[in-house]
């Protein structure tokens, strides 16, 4: 076999093992929310993906790695989401809708990651900790930046901008709580759902009057 031949077939394992690994992450995900960490088991996920659970630990060493595994690929992929959509804004209100319209839009279309976020936070608090301030100090520094220059540009009153961040994202974190709360534990049977982009203006107006210059 030639060289060039190996490498087709290396490249070819890889993007199955990488296809498989995605599968995996995207069951496991939605057992998990589901039906719960601790009722969960690697079997359901194999039955889920109709393999054999040998499969499932040949990518992920227990149910507590793979748990923890889907609540960090999720984090990421909002994180990336979110960027992806801010950094082609420009003026920094526009930053600001646009990072709140995102987060929101981003949960109304992966609502199983509020409670597997609630489930990680509860059984690992320790590991709800390191995935989520890994990803939040860049996010929050992102939000100071964008803060410095709306002020720099006479958008933004002068505003202890570190404090200021946090409350920005502490503001929209908890309407997702609230929302989830609400939407996904006490609705009623029947009961028409919200969305929590319904609640992007709201949240924009209440934020942006707060911080912009008279």
């Amino acid at each position: 076999m030639d060289e060039k031949t190996t490498m087709t077939k290396n490249n070819e394992k890889s993007q199955l093992a990488e296809k498989r690994h995605r599968e995996i992450l995207d069951a496991a995900r939605h057992i998990f929310a589901e039906k719960g960490y601790r009722v969960t088991t690697i079997d359901d996920i194999a039955n889920y993906l109709t393999v054999g659970k040998g499969t499932i630990y040949r990518y992920f060493a227990n149910k507590e790695a793979l748990f923890i595994a889907v609540f960090e690929d999720g984090m990421e992929q909002l994180m990336t989401t979110m960027y992806s959509h801010i950094e082609a804004v420009v003026n920094p209100a526009d930053k600001i809708r646009c990072a709140i319209g995102t987060f929101f839009e981003f949960f109304d279309e992966n609502p199983e990651l509020v409670e597997i976020g609630m489930q990680v936070r509860s059984e690992f608090k320790d590991e709800h900790k390191r995935v989520f301030m890994s990803l939040y100090q860049d996010y929050i520094v992102r939000i100071q930046k964008n803060l410095r220059t709306g002020i720099s540009q006479g958008i933004f009153r002068e505003m202890d901008v570190e404090k200021t961040a946090e409350a920005m994202s502490a503001t929209t974190q908890g309407v997702l709580q609230s929302f989830y709360i609400r939407e996904f534990t006490g609705a009623a049977a029947g009961q028409k759902r919200e969305k929590l982009t319904d609640r992007t203006e709201a949240v924009c107006q209440l934020i942006l009057e707060g911080i912009r210059k008279r």
